[in-house]
C-alpha cells in the first residue's frame, strides 16, 4: 500500500506536465491515477478522486469493463507492451468513444511490476468512418445479389430510408428507377400515411427484436391506383460485426388469393380458407424454388471467377447464403407434406451429408435469430459428396441436440457455432464446434461414458446426450470430444463412409469432343454453367455447349443429332420448367440420351428419384452445382507418347486433392506442359509402373482421404528409384526435415515454381 501511495504521488506530480492522456491500474485492476487530459478525452464530469481505488467494473458496463481488465491482465502476465482498441463511454452522457490504447507494465524502483499504465488516442471518428464504409460495402453487395431474385426486394436503413431496390420493385411501382423514385425516400413519401405506418412499424419491429418477421401488408399499385395485398418477409441486415444496419424485405403478391378468399367466404368460409392456404402454399413453394435457382447460379459464378478478389467473393457468397436462408425458411414454413417420403425417416439408407447439414444450419439460424450467435460451416472438397448409412430422423435429431447444446453454452451472449465436414475413402467426420466456455475433463469423461450429466442447461451439454448416444449406436457412429476450458468444445462424430446412391451425381466427366446440352428456364443458370465450362473449353476446343430454356426445343435439337454422334451427348437439365407441359425427366425419356444429370432442388422427392433411377439418369442437388467437379476424359492414357520401354512420357505428374488449386497450376503455371493429374494419391500409386523413373512428380503434403503425408510418399518413391520429387505444401519445414532427394515448394511461392 505504501508503494502504491508513493507511486501515486509521483505520478500526480508529473501528470500536469505529461501531455498524453493516461491512466494507471494496480495488480488488482484498481485505478492508481488518471490525468486531467485522460478524463477530458473520455468525456466525463468525474474527477481523478472519483476513479482512485475503483476498478473499471465500478465505472463502466460489464462488457466494457471486461475488455479493459482483460487487456491489463494480459500485460501483467506477458510483461510485454500491448496495443489494442478499447471502447469507453462518458459516464454522464453514455456517449460511446473508441480509443487506441498502449498498455505497458508499471514498475517500481526495484524493477518489480506493480501495475500497468495505459496511454489513450481517440479513434472514434476513424471507427465511424470505417463503420460507414462497412455499411456501404454491405449494401453494395446486396445490390448485386438482389437483381437476380425473382420476387420484389428492397432494403432500408435504420431510419427507414430506401437504400436500394431491385428492378422488380421499380417495375411493380410503375416507377422509372431507384435513383429517381426511391433514393433517400421513406414509405411516407410513397404511400398514404396509414399504409406507411404499417410498413414502417414492421421494419422497426425487426430492428428492435433482431428477428425475421412475416406479415401481411397493403400497398397501392402506382400505375392503377388499386390496392394490392402482399405477404412480406422482413429480415435484419447486419454488418461484419453483427450490428443491425437496416432491414431487407421481400414481398409476394397474394392479391388474387385474397380476392378468392373474400369471394368464397360469403358461401363457405372454411372451404375458402383451405383453398386460399393451398394457393398461397403453392405460391410460397414456387417463390422459394425460384429464389434457389438464381442463387445456385450465383454461387457457381463466384466459384468460377478467380479474378474476383477473395474478400469480395466471400462477401457475395455470404449475401447469397443469407437470401437463400430466407428462401429455405419460406419453403420449410409451407412445406408440402407429400414431398417428404415417410420411408426415408424409418429405414437406414445412404444420406448425402452436406445437403442435410446445410438445411439444418438454415433452420438453426432462424430458430436462434434473436441471439447473437453466428453459424458457419466448413466442408472439405472430399466431404461435399460424402454419404453415410443412417436413419435420417434420429440423425437429424442428434445433430439438432448437439447444435442446441452448443448454443446454450453462450447463455444468450455472443458466440459462434461451426459445422465441419471431412471425409476419407473409409470414414466421414462431422464436427460441431463452439467457442464457448469449454468443459472440464471430468464432464467430458461423464459424457463419453454415458454417465448422467447433472449440470444441464447451465453448461449447455446436459440435454439430448442420451439420444446422441442412441443414434450413434444405431448407425455405427462414434463420439469423441475435444474441449478446453475458456476456449471451446469440439463434438466429433465419425461414421463409416458408404458408396453414394446410384442416383447421385458426384462428378461430371466430359469427353474432348462431347456435345453438352444445358436445359433450364432460368437464364442465370446458363450463365453460371458457361462460367464453369469456360476453362474446360480452353483445354478441349472440340467440346461444344448448347443452351435451351424450352423442353420441346431441346428434344427437337437432340433428335436431329446424327446417330453416330449420339454417344457424345451430355445433358444437364432442370427438373421443373415453368409453364411447360414437360419436365427434365420427360426430355431424357423422349430422347434416350445415355448420359444425363438432373440438376434440381427436388432431389428429396421420392417419386422424382425413383423415375430418375428407372431411366438411368443421375441427380445433382442444385446447391451443389458450384461444387461438383467437371473432369475432362481426354483418353490420354492411350494418346500420350511412350518411350521405347512402353512407359508414358509426360512433362510432370501432379497429385493434389484440391481441384481448384490443381486447375490453377495446370492453367497458369504448367499451361505448356503435358500433365497427368490425380486427385487421390492411391489412384496415382496404382498406376506408378506406367512412368519412367525420371518423371517430375509434384505431391501435396496433406490429403483429406488418406493419413499418409506427401513427404512420406516421396520417401517410398525415392526408394523405388524416382529421382525428380517435389512436395507442394502450405506447411513449413526445418532444413533437417527435408531429405536431399526432395524439394519442398511452399504454396505461397507457386509463382517461382519454374525456378526449381
Amino acid at each position: 500500500m505504501i508503494k502504491k501511495l508513493a507511486l501515486s504521488v509521483e505520478l500526480d506530480g508529473v501528470s500536469s506536465t505529461f501531455p498524453v492522456p493516461y491512466y494507471c491500474l494496480d495488480l488488482d485492476q484498481r485505478y492508481l491515477c488518471i490525468n486531467a487530459i485522460g478524463i477530458e478525452m473520455i468525456g466525463t464530469r468525474f474527477h481523478e478522486k472519483d476513479f482512485l481505488g475503483r476498478t473499471p467494473y465500478d465505472m463502466y458496463p460489464k462488457n466494457v469493463a471486461e475488455t479493459i481488465v482483460q487487456h491489463h491482465r494480459e500485460v501483467i502476465q506477458t510483461k510485454k507492451i500491448l496495443v489494442a482498441e478499447e471502447l469507453m463511454m462518458a459516464l454522464h452522457t453514455a456517449q460511446v468513444k473508441w480509443f487506441s490504447v498502449t498498455i505497458a507494465p508499471l514498475k517500481d524502483r526495484a524493477d518489480q511490476i506493480i501495475g500497468t499504465i495505459a496511454t489513450l488516442v481517440d479513434i472514434t471518428s476513424q471507427k465511424r468512418e470505417a463503420d460507414h464504409a462497412n455499411i456501404a460495402k454491405v449494401f453494395a453487395h446486396l445490390q448485386m445479389v438482389a437483381q437476380i431474385l425473382p420476387t420484389p426486394a428492397y432494403w432500408l436503413d435504420i431510419n427507414q430510408k430506401y437504400l436500394g431496390v431491385n428492378d422488380l420493385v421499380v417495375k411493380r411501382a410503375g416507377a422509372t428507377s431507384y435513383e429517381l423514385n426511391f433514393a433517400n425516400k421513406t414509405p411516407y413519401d410513397l404511400f398514404p400515411e396509414e399504409m406507411a405506418n404499417i410498413i414502417v412499424s414492421h421494419h422497426k419491429e425487426v430492428i428492435r427484436t433482431g428477428q425475421i418477421l412475416s406479415a401481411e401488408e397493403i400497398a397501392t399499385e402506382v400505375s392503377t391506383g388499386e390496392l394490392i395485398y402482399l405477404d412480406a418477409t422482413i429480415a435484419p441486415l447486419r454488418d461484419d460485426d453483427g450490428k443491425i444496419i437496416g432491414t431487407i424485405g421481400i414481398s409476394i403478391d397474394i392479391t388474387k388469393a385474397k380476392e378468392a378468399e373474400h369471394l368464397k367466404l360469403e358461401n363457405a368460409m372454411h372451404k375458402t380458407q383451405l383453398e386460399a392456404q393451398e394457393k398461397f402454399t403453392k405460391t410460397a413453394n414456387q417463390v422459394a424454388h425460384d429464389i434457389r435457382s438464381p442463387l445456385a447460379s450465383l454461387l457457381m459464378i463466384i466459384k468460377a471467377c478467380n479474378e474476383i478478389p477473395e474478400m469480395e467473393r466471400i462477401a457475395l457468397r455470404e449475401a447469397a447464403i443469407s437470401i437463400g436462408d430466407i428462401a429455405n425458411n419460406l419453403l420449410n414454413q409451407y412445406k408440402e407434406k407429400e414431398q417428404e417420403s415417410p420411408v426415408q425417416e424409418e429405414n437406414r439408407q445412404p444420406m448425402l451429408l452436406s445437403v442435410i447439414l446445410l438445411q439444418m444450419l438454415t433452420e438453426k439460424k432462424f430458430q436462434y435469430d434473436d441471439l447473437p450467435v453466428k453459424f458457419d460451416y466448413e466442408f472439405s472438397e472430399a466431404g461435399q459428396f460424402a454419404c453415410i448409412q443412417v436413419e435420417a430422423s434420429p440423425f437429424k435429431r442428434m445433430m439438432s441436440n448437439l447444435i442446441n447444446n452448443a448454443v446454450d453454452v453462450f447463455e444468450n451472449k455472443e458466440g459462434a457455432v461451426t459445422i465441419k465436414l471431412e471425409a476419407t475413402a473409409e470414414r466421414v467426420r462431422v464436427t460441431v464446434s463452439d467457442n464457448g466456455k469449454g468443459m472440464s475433463q471430468e464432464l467430458v469423461d461423464k459424457i463419453l461414458n454415458k454417465i448422467e450429466v447433472t449440470e444441464g442447461k447451465v453448461n449447455g451439454h446436459g440435454l439430448g446426450l442420451m439420444q446422441v448416444h442412441e443414434a450413434l449406436e444405431q448407425n455405427n457412429g462414434t463420439l469423441s470430444i475435444q474441449s478446453q476450458l475458456g476456449k471451446g468444445t469440439h463434438m466429433i462424430l465419425e461414421f463409416p463412409r458408404v458408396e453414394a446412391p446410384s442416383w447421385i451425381a458426384d462428378e461430371i466427366k466430359i469427353g474432348l469432343h462431347d456435345i453438352v446440352i444445358i436445359l433450364d428456364d432460368d437464364s442465370s443458370i446458363h450463365m453460371a454453367w458457361d462460367a464453369r465450362f469456360e476453362s474446360i473449353i480452353e483445354k478441349a476446343p472440340g467440346l461444344v455447349v448448347h443452351h435451351f430454356e424450352v423442353c420441346q426445343e431441346a428434344i427437337d435439337f437432340i433428335n436431329r443429332i446424327p446417330e453416330a454422334d449420339r454417344d457424345k451427348i451430355y445433358l444437364l437439365t432442370d427438373f421443373e420448367l415453368l409453364k411447360q407441359d414437360l419436365n427434365g425427366l420427360h426430355v431424357v425419356e423422349k430422347t434416350g440420351v445415355k448420359r444425363s444429370v438432373l440438376v434440381t432442388s427436388h432431389y428429396v422427392n421420392a417419386i422424382v428419384r425413383e423415375r430418375a433411377i428407372k431411366i438411368g439418369t443421375k441427380i445433382l442437388p442444385k446447391q451443389l452445382a458450384s461444387e461438383i467437379p467437371i473432369i475432362i476424359d481426354d483418353g490420354n492414357e492411350h494418346e500420350t507418347q511412350k518411350n521405347s520401354e512402353g512407359l508414358r512420357i509426360v512433362d510432370l505428374v501432379l497429385v493434389d486433392d484440391n481441384r481448384n488449386f490443381a486447375n490453377t497450376l495446370i492453367d497458369f503455371v504448367f499451361d505448356q506442359d503435358v500433365v497427368d493429374y490425380y486427385f487421390d494419391p492411391r489412384q496415382f500409386l496404382a498406376k506408378l509402373d506406367q512412368y519412367p523413373k525420371n518423371t517430375r512428380i509434384y505431391l501435396d503434403n496433406n490429403y483429406s482421404m488418406v493419413d499418409t503425408l506427401g513427404i512420406e510418399i516421396a520417401k517410398d518413391l525415392h526408394d523405388l528409384g524416382f529421382t525428380r520429387l517435389y512436395v507442394l505444401s502450405g506447411d513449413t519445414f526445418k532444413p533437417e526435415e527435408i531429405p536431399s532427394y526432395l524439394t519442398v515448394i511452399l504454396k505461397t511461392q507457386i509463382d517461382k515454381i519454374r525456378d526449381w
